[in-house]
């Protein structure tokens, strides 16, 4: 329930087009499809096998899963993790894997794939799916990928970026893995200019002009 209501002050503090707390409550799909994540996700953890193998808290929780993809358009496992005051903003097209981690107040828009690297793997509870740090911004389309991969927290991956390798804290990461600002900003230094620090240029000497001395005219 605690997760909820941060969740639905996550949507009242950063969506704009949000007038009150009545509007994600009655009508944002994103907001509806977190909120049955997380009763998937607790059916899902407290699924056990019975006698005969299946497990029914599991199969409630794919159920849900399902009903999820199929009415707001948001593919999201059971198994994945949200932390609290999260926002799907749109939803749609949002695909989210098994082992996936999401910490508290993060943003994701619509498009988002926290994925596999596709490698196969033995064990089906091994870590396949990325990591994302508290306090983050996925922009629309982006895709993370591979259980190796850990974004920091307070990271903003643009739009329609891949990323497939680890992301410290504070970065932001545009295209294939680039990454543009990583906490400080790297000083900018012109060609030609001056460091901070450094003793300036010594003036080079240049010979003087020759003088044209006109010659007195004889009378």
């Amino acid at each position: 329930l605690r997760a909820l209501v941060a969740d639905l002050s996550k949507v009242a503090i950063s969506d704009p087009a949000c007038g009150s707390l009545l509007q994600p409550l009655l009508l944002f799909k994103g907001f509806h499809a977190l909120a049955v994540h997380r009763v998937a996700h607790a059916l899902w953890q407290t699924g056990t096998a019975n006698a005969a193998g299946a497990a029914p808290g599991r199969t409630a929780a794919l159920l849900l899963q399902a009903k999820i993809s199929e009415k707001w358009g948001a593919d999201i496992h059971p198994g994945a993790k949200f932390g609290e005051g999260c926002m799907l903003d749109h939803a749609t097209g949002v695909v989210i894997g098994a082992t996936a981690e999401i910490g508290r107040d993060c943003y994701l828009l619509h498009g988002v794939t926290l994925g596999s690297s596709g490698k196969p793997v033995a064990d089906p509870e091994t870590k396949r799916h990325p990591s994302i740090g508290a306090g983050c911004i996925l922009g629309a389309g982006c895709t993370v990928l591979g259980g190796h991969v850990k974004v920091g927290d307070k990271v903003s991956v643009g739009a329609g970026a891949v990323v497939t390798k680890s992301v410290p804290d504070g970065a932001t990461v545009v295209g294939a893995n680039r990454v543009v600002r990583a906490g400080k900003a790297p000083e900018k230094r012109a060609k030609g200019k001056v460091g901070a620090g450094a003793a300036p240029p010594k003036p080079t000497p240049q010979a003087a002009a020759p003088c044209h001395v006109r010659p007195r005219s004889r009378l």
